[in-house]
């Protein structure tokens, strides 16, 4: 039998996968080390998210996970893309560097809405400049190529939305980090089966870092990613899933989808980004700022049902997946049909919560109702008693 180089067996698209699989683990070990350290850096610095009304933890918890986030994200996702020569990539990286700087600031000091806001908005305008745009709407609600002025508008929209939606589902004990560790991996999969391999490195990349981060706040937590975390992790996120509709045609061939990519994305992003709208608009109709804080998200829905931080963050976690996998299955439909459809199932999803808990409030009020008429009437037995 002829003997075949070494060289041979690691090339193309099989050194590819090999990347993709040492990757995630490195940054993973990175991540996983550096966290402890973190860790005590921000109880002796008393960097800490102290429990209020509406908060759901009893104790100081760490805020500056996002800090070994970032760090095992970038040394991994340098140290593969050094040699890429997308310029794209230095773009994403300068920018998630001042949004990480931004966040550490937040996480200090506190900083205003308006003030991140700002920063969020000429960090996205950087990456819609770098040529990462939806410059295509595929036949959704009739559009298809977009004027130029449009592709900026709404590119930066959806950085700034997806960025804060991420932000926001911050609220439970592995929630955010388990809902961005899902979907980092099937973006960084797509990328990867379809022939991006450079970019499904930085999937990869954050993904394994979020996976280390998971092993630290989980339920009990032992840390917060705080706004260092949450707000490069959906800017990221929300990079990749342009620059995925960007090339849906080549991604759409290369997957064999005779629909549009575009929809499973959608499906990607549609737990994060629905609830922000669901909140939004309760927050509105009830005339106060749509950036309020209160406990109307899914996952304060979830713990007022009387589950846990970690069964909430599960059902969560698979509904996430189950909504992408519908996204998946109707991939080959028209997307004027399947995105309506995958909005409905998390209107569905979140109904069914709302009445499953009304219920259980009403329950809870007609015992708590019996008990006191219980009280009541021995209480007056004992009064008359205490008269005779």
């Amino acid at each position: 039998m002829e003997s075949v180089p070494i060289c041979n067996l690691f090339s193309g698209d099989a050194l590819n996968w090999i990347i993709s699989g040492m990757i995630p683990i490195v940054s993973f070990l990175i991540t996983f080390f550096l966290m402890p350290q973190v860790i005590r850096l921000g109880l002796k610095l008393d960097l800490v998210d102290k429990p209020d009304h509406r908060k759901l933890h009893k104790n100081p918890i760490p805020t500056l996970g996002g800090i070994a986030i970032f760090i095992g994200f970038f040394i991994t996702s340098i140290a593969f893309m050094i040699s890429s020569g997308n310029s794209q990539f230095w773009y994403i990286i300068g920018c998630l560097v001042t949004l990480f700087i931004l966040g550490i600031i937040d996480d200090l000091k506190d900083l205003s809405a308006s003030k991140k806001f700002l920063v969020q908005f000429l960090t996205a305008f950087l990456i819609a400049y770098s040529g990462i745009r939806i410059g295509n709407l595929y036949g959704l609600f009739g559009f298809y190529e977009l004027p130029l002025a449009i592709e900026y508008i709404l590119t930066i929209f959806v950085i700034v939305g997806v960025t804060n939606a991420f932000n926001l589902i911050d609220g439970i004990d592995g929630l955010a980090g388990g809902v961005s560790f899902i979907n980092s991996t099937f973006i960084g999969i797509i990328l990867l089966i379809s022939g991006n391999f450079f970019y499904s490195i930085v999937a990869f990349a954050l993904a394994g870092s979020l996976l280390a981060f998971l092993w630290y706040n989980f339920h009990p937590a032992k840390i917060f990613m705080g706004d260092t975390g949450s707000l490069i992790i959906g800017f990221l996120l929300a990079i990749l899933g342009i620059y995925i509709m960007q090339e849906a045609a080549q991604i759409n061939f290369a997957l064999g989808i005779s629909g549009n990519i575009m929809i499973v994305i959608v499906g990607i992003f549609l737990i994060p980004v629905y609830d922000t709208l669901r909140v939004f608009i309760v927050r509105i109709k009830q005339r106060k700022s749509p950036f309020t804080p209160d406990k109307k998200h899914i996952h304060h829905l979830l713990i007022e049902t009387g589950y846990n931080h970690t069964r909430s963050a599960l059902v969560l976690y698979m509904s996430n997946i189950l909504i992408i996998g519908a996204g998946f299955l109707m991939k080959n439909l028209n997307p004027n049909f399947a995105i309506p459809v995958l909005f409905i199932l998390a209107i569905l999803m979140t109904e069914m919560l709302n009445i499953r808990r009304i219920i259980i409030n009403k329950i809870q009020a007609r015992f708590l109702s019996s008990k006191a008429d219980e009280i009541f009437s021995e209480n007056r037995f004992l009064s008359k008693n205490m008269d005779q």
